[in-house]
């Protein structure tokens, strides 16, 4: 009976392990389907009941049959609740999220605090408000919020897919609260914990319910210009203050390089398909989604092809570019949301059927 007991902890220990490595980066370093993260995720209570349940059968076999002593039964039932910590708070925990809390500066005052190694920055125009991002900022924390209007507003990030997304934080379902969930596919999943639900950073759709996010748009720049352009506008700088913060940024800079390489052809996480051979798939790209159909620019075919015009179903859209800075603009002349940066990589898996610009 012993040796039953024992093989059913184990499994218990083995599976409960084994959620954590799903819903955690390890989990994707071996390559687990996003279908899977995002079933766990979706039904994670009822996972949670099953292994409370379980762990309560061992406590009654333990009781009866006395085949461990008070201290490891203690050690087993804290170890099933450190997973449970791990699945759920591990990633929110290390990458907090400031949807509701992000301080903004003066460019005077916001200026030294952008490192010359990294001074991309994101311009968003809303209601006649400029907000600079600088890409080093929202590394960290992913998500930098504001309201103007009445109206809630967040800048999303993933360093994996060097992707930048605005949006409306009500997107049909009342005030979210988005934290980090995990990734897949080198692109960052976010859960809204007021909501139950799951958004892919690149699509930025609910998983689980048929609502879509309002996407805004993003000028992507270096910080020089955007200081220059825009110097009455509030920078997003994020405090940096907590001792993690520097083992992470330090972790993640040597990755995140390599990442960004156009000559290394291999990604972080080695699941993306990469069939699609029309671009260098370090490529960052300036993609265009409507809704039915997208489209990847090709940033060197954008950049010496101002006023380019061209037709994407029933969208007529314009490159307007000074030769470095990059915007699509519609007939209106209004500036359309992109995909800024994107590596054409990631953007073909999420969008196989893309058509390219080059």
């Amino acid at each position: 009976m012993k040796t039953i007991f024992n093989l059913y902890a184990l499994t218990l220990a083995v599976f409960a392990i084994s959620c954590v490595v799903l819903m955690t980066e390890p989990g994707q370093v071996i390559g687990v389907p996003r279908d899977w993260l995002l079933g766990y995720f979706r039904y994670m209570p009822l996972f949670w009941a099953g292994q409370i349940v379980a762990l309560i059968i061992l406590w009654i076999a333990n009781i009866r049959g006395k085949f461990w002593n008070s201290l490891w039964m203690c050690l087993a039932s804290i170890g099933i609740g450190v997973t449970f910590w791990a699945q759920s708070y591990a990633m929110p925990t290390a990458f907090p999220t400031e949807q509701l809390n992000a301080k903004y500066y003066s460019v005077e005052d916001a200026n030294m605090f952008i490192p010359e190694e990294d001074s991309r920055v994101y311009v968003t125009e809303i209601n006649g408000e400029i907000r600079i991002f600088p890409r080093y900022h929202l590394q960290v924390p992913h998500v930098a919020g504001w309201e103007s209007e009445g109206t809630g507003y967040a800048i999303t990030y993933c360093g994996l897919s060097n992707l930048p997304m605005v949006v409306e934080t009500d997107y049909g379902l009342g005030t979210s609260d988005l934290q980090v969930l995990g990734q897949a596919h080198n692109n960052l999943i976010f859960k809204d914990v007021n909501n139950g639900t799951a958004i892919q950073q690149i699509t930025m759709q609910s998983e689980f319910t048929d609502h879509t996010t309002t996407v805004h748009p993003n000028t992507q720049m270096d910080w020089e210009k955007a200081k220059t352009m825009y110097p009455d506008a509030k920078v997003y700088i994020y405090g940096m203050e907590r001792l993690i913060d520097s083992i992470l940024l330090g972790l993640f800079e040597k990755p995140l390089q390599e990442q960004r390489d156009i000559d290394n052809p291999d990604f972080m996480f080695d699941t993306l398909n990469l069939a699609d051979s029309r671009l260098n798939p370090k490529s960052e790209i300036l993609g265009y989604d409507n809704g039915t159909q997208q489209i990847a620019i090709d940033p060197d075919f954008a950049r010496a092809n101002d006023g380019f015009v061209f037709e994407l179903n029933d969208d007529v859209l314009q490159i307007s570019t000074d030769g470095d800075v990059i915007k699509l603009v519609n007939t209106m002349g209004e500036q359309v949301a992109t995909h800024n940066g994107v590596h054409f990589g990631i953007w073909a898996q999420f969008f196989p059927n893309t058509e390219v610009l080059k």
